[in-house]
């Protein structure tokens, strides 16, 4: 096979440059000498070689007569080649393999992408993971080496959900490399089917990396959640103001605390307020401590403290001392909730004799999912080929885009598959295999249809024809036509990116809260309306990325095709090349400015109103216990809601002053909804503090309690204005309003982060010859995305502790990028003179 590959090979090149009239000279139609011993349908493939040239470079020839086509040995009239074709008809039945050697590459084709991209998603999703850490390292006492574990034992779940969308997406940008480069039109032309040959080394990398997800999935996982929890419940026991944060509720079992300020060892609390479930009761103190508790669970201390009841008569407590002992805040967590910890032995035995039927079903749904998930990654491999042969010529970005679009439909069927999961009466093994049975029926419909040979369609023809345009039909002459070309360019790249990136950060997002859909038995309609809120908010993290990438990579173009160089030839600067993206970039920074900071938060807010109430209530029948919460200058408490027949029991309101503690208290058995956030009290009971007496007074049968339920104040939820005036209420009553502030410049600073990163990617990438290639470039955009949002993440957590005034905090990453930013404009501009 070796031999008549090679002497196939030679006949084709001499066949050829026979055909080339550009090379032949004064013989135009001088035949190739046959080899000897040459096969049959050699001169066959050479003939399809030669027409393969042909059709790659028809400019070449446009001008030759028809006698100076192909040689005459290769004339379909000639009745030699009509013959031998007849003869090597069966030889063209079976398509020629491509061999050792072209496997293997084809093979290394699809391998680089495949491992760039699970590389790409792993450390992204850690970048996202030190973020929420690095608070703990620098400002709660946590070692480096805890920190840096709890980060190594996310790596085996950030792997085990990346896989099959890297196997899908980095086998798409192989093949798309290699339709672009002309490389699949060449193995046309030598009679070789990719559709059939390109089966092989696909399917390689494919079991290769499922074998991996299974290795992933059944062992690394399960050992990671295991460490993780051990490792976290350790941390919650050694330092049990870890996860504590100003103005936010946090729950210890059925405790409720929340703390106006914070300081940044997190021990340290100033007004507090503590719900008591034992006797029903708030408690308001001025100051507060925490410390761990030898036997485990968290002890707090209040200091000059009050306690206002509703009682008849009333009662206005004050104490100096008062200690409780809260239960570790992960007690409450059910066995279903371990299950991703689980053993494979112990999970097949709680499936078979758990106790309860809901314990036995979680428990097949996490096995069939552990299973379920990984060999996915083989479906979604071999799409691929399919895809990329299909429609036409594909490129890398073209071929990314469509991987990602079929992930995205993929984990679309897992959730409605885990919407089925609420129906008992459906298998759960049939519900989570559901949507790989659909990907199977889907890849062997799409393979039997490239085996087939389907033709192209003729309107793509009759398209393609009509948008020809004569020549010189439109030679008017526009002004700036290099700031034209460059932006054209740049907008074409920056919009796939941003569609491709917005994808992927989806599908991260769906696959991180596949599990909590799946717990509360989330339905389709509550998901995509979940969804719809979220999209600004991931929208607005990809819009700074996909403009470093975008103007990283048009430079990597530009200079890849040669006309970076020709613009210097031309006397054209770099800082003159890149002016047209940096305007652009600029304008787009001040749209970005009002996206981020007034839309983004009000969908931030939405989104996460959705999620506490359409869904996690709705799962259990829409009615809430113990409802604690504060807003503004009022504390609501209720032991039950039901928020869709608009009742309430058991309301408690209490009024706050500027130091959070108790200045009335009204109490009320029923509480209905009346509309616009107004609530009727069914025998109100109003209590005011006066002197240091409590008195009960009148109060009015109406109170104004809002239609939402807020849990805490989230500086992600408030525009600008209103953090604005979080920190004016805060400091006007004598707090340190620090880590609102630090949240208040790091908003103000993120619009220039769309300026400044492409501003150094455009100049790191023109810094040359040699230049950077678009792999290499990819490479080291993400490198600055990532190395942004760490140094954004330490400096804000610096900020937090006090260690950086709030003003350099925030503008601190961008002023440092900025900095570096002019010192390449000014080693660029005295390098190229």
């Amino acid at each position: 096979m070796a031999g008549r590959c090679c002497t196939a090979c030679c006949a084709s090149a001499r066949c050829a440059e026979a055909g080339d009239p550009l090379r032949r000279g004064a013989r135009p139609r001088q035949r190739p000498r046959a080899f000897a011993g040459e096969p049959p349908c050699a001169r066959l493939l050479s003939a399809r070689l030669t027409h393969g040239v042909l059709l790659f470079e028809p400019h070449r020839y446009a001008d030759v007569p028809p006698s100076l086509g192909p040689p005459a040995a290769l004339q379909p009239s000639d009745p030699r080649v009509t013959q031998e074709t007849s003869q090597a008809q069966p030889v063209r039945a079976r398509s020629p393999r491509l061999g050792r050697r072209l496997t293997r590459y084809v093979a290394a084709e699809l391998w680089f992408p495949t491992l760039f991209t699970l590389l790409g998603l792993t450390v992204l999703a850690l970048a996202v993971q030190m973020l929420s850490l690095s608070d703990l390292a620098i400002n709660r006492g946590l070692a480096f080496g805890d920190v840096a574990g709890l980060a190594i034992y996310h790596v085996p779940p950030a792997i085990g959900r990346s896989l099959p969308i890297a196997a899908l997406v980095g086998a798409m940008i192989g093949l798309g490399r290699l339709s672009a480069d002309r490389e699949i039109l060449a193995m046309q032309a030598g009679g070789i089917e990719p559709g059939r040959q390109l089966f092989a080394p696909v399917t390689m990398v494919a079991l290769a990396l499922t074998a991996a997800a299974l290795a992933v999935s059944l062992l690394g996982t399960p050992w990671a959640s295991r460490r993780l929890e051990a490792e976290l419940d350790q941390v919650v026991r050694e330092h049990p103001a870890a996860s504590l944060r100003a103005g936010a509720v946090n729950a210890y079992g059925d405790f409720r605390l929340e703390a106006r300020e914070v300081s940044s060892s997190g021990d340290e609390l100033r007004s507090v307020l503590l719900w008591v479930p034992s006797i029903g009761e708030t408690f308001f103190a001025e100051e507060a401590s925490v410390a761990p508790e030898p036997g485990g669970g968290t002890r707090i201390t209040l200091d000059e403290g009050i306690l206002l009841t509703g009682t008849t008569p009333p009662a206005y407590l004050r104490f100096r001392h008062m200690q409780h002992v809260l239960p570790p805040a992960n007690e409450a967590r059910s066995p279903v909730d371990r299950l991703a910890g689980v053993p494979n032995g112990e999970l097949r035995a709680l499936e078979r004799d758990a106790a309860l039927p809901s314990e036995r079903r979680a428990a097949s749904v996490e096995w069939h999912r552990r299973l379920a998930f990984p060999l996915a990654t083989l479906g979604l491999a071999l799409l691929a080929v399919p895809l990329a042969l299909r429609g036409g010529q594909k490129s890398r970005a073209t071929g990314a885009l469509a991987g990602i679009v079929a992930t995205v439909l993929y984990f679309a069927l897992v959730q409605l598959g885990n919407g089925l999961l609420r129906r008992p009466e459906i298998p759960a093994a049939t519900v989570v295999w559901l949507p790989n049975a659909v990907l199977a029926v889907v890849a062997a419909l799409l393979w039997s249809s490239l085996l087939g040979g389907p033709s192209r369609p003729r309107w793509r023809a009759r398209r393609r024809a009509a948008r020809q345009v004569e020549p010189g039909a439109d030679e008017r002459t526009r002004r700036l036509p290099l700031d034209r070309y460059v932006l054209a360019l740049f907008g074409e790249t920056a919009v796939a990116c941003f569609a491709g990136l917005l994808l992927a950060f989806l599908i991260g997002d769906v696959i991180d809260n596949l599990q909590w859909f799946a717990k509360y038995g989330s339905t389709v309609g509550e998901v995509m309306r979940f969804y719809a809120a979220r999209v600004p908010v991931l929208a607005s993290r990809v819009v700074p990325i996909a403009l470093l990438v975008a103007a990283a990579l048009t430079m990597s173009l530009l200079s890849l095709r040669g006309e970076l160089t020709g613009m210097w030839a031309c006397g054209v600067s770099t800082l003159r090349a890149v002016r047209p993206i940096l305007v652009l970039c600029a304008l787009l920074a001040v749209s970005y400015h009002a996206f981020h900071n007034e839309l983004v938060p009000r969908a931030n807010a939405r989104a996460s109103y959705l999620k506490r109430t359409e869904i996690k209530n709705g799962a259990q029948g829409a009615v809430r216990t113990s409802l604690w919460y504060r807003k503004g200058s009022h504390l609501y408490v209720a032991s039950r809601l039901d928020p869709l027949a608009g009742e309430a029991t058991g309301v408690t309101v209490y009024e706050l002053t500027p130091q959070w503690l108790p200045k009335s208290r009204t109490d009320a058995a029923i509480a209905r909804h009346v509309g616009d956030g107004v609530w009727s009290l069914i025998d109100p009971l109003r209590v005011e503090v006066a002197d240091g007496d409590a008195q009960i007074v009148d109060t009015a049968a109406f109170a104004e309690l809002g239609e939402d339920v807020p849990a805490e104040v989230d500086t992600s939820h408030l525009t600008l204005r209103a953090l604005q005036r979080e920190i004016h209420e805060v400091e006007a009553s004598g707090y340190d309003a620090t880590t609102y502030r630090v949240d208040l410049h790091q908003k103000l600073a993120s619009p220039l982060a769309c300026l400044v990163l492409p501003a150094l990617a455009l100049l790191l990438a023109t810094a040359g010859p040699p230049f950077w290639t678009p792999s290499q470039t990819l490479v080291l955009s993400a490198l600055q995305a990532i190395g942004y949002l760490l140094l954004s993440g330490v400096a804000a957590s610096l900020g937090y502790g006090r260690f950086l005034p709030p003003l350099v905090a925030g503008w601190g990453p961008i002023a440092l990028l900025s900095g570096t930013v002019g010192v390449l404009a000014v080693r660029s501009r005295s390098q190229r003179g």
